[in-house]
């Protein structure tokens, strides 16, 4: 992945994939320097459809890291704007497994459940 973003650099979706492979691999400040970037590269703000796969992306980053409470604030985004993202979708998803036993996590699944 990090030849794909040296090769492509205005490609959001690589900067994603590699934010995510880095959270695996436990770093966590590269992880999120990359979800951001991939975010800022398509911001939700500019492009309704592209954008909330890069706010979904840095949203199992902070899961994958452990910052569960900013892995939430990017959920809820997803849940109170107009994306595709649903509830029912959300809580059915494994990656957001770490997630459940959240308080903030069960109240917005209940909110928009």
């Amino acid at each position: 992945m990090e030849a794909k973003v040296r090769q492509r650099p205005q490609d959001a979706r690589f900067h994603g994939a590699l934010g995510i492979a880095y959270a695996g691999l436990g770093l966590k400040e590269e992880a999120i320097r990359e979800g951001k970037t991939a975010l800022g590269l398509i911001p939700v703000e500019k492009d309704i459809w592209l954008g909330p796969f890069r706010k979904k992306d840095l949203a199992h980053i902070y899961t994958l890291v452990g910052e569960h409470d900013a892995a939430i604030d990017q959920l809820e985004f997803l849940l109170v704007n107009p994306t595709f993202y649903t509830s029912p979708l959300i809580r059915m998803d494994p990656i957001w497994e770490p997630l459940h036993d959240h308080p903030r996590f069960q109240a917005l699944m209940e909110k928009y459940g």
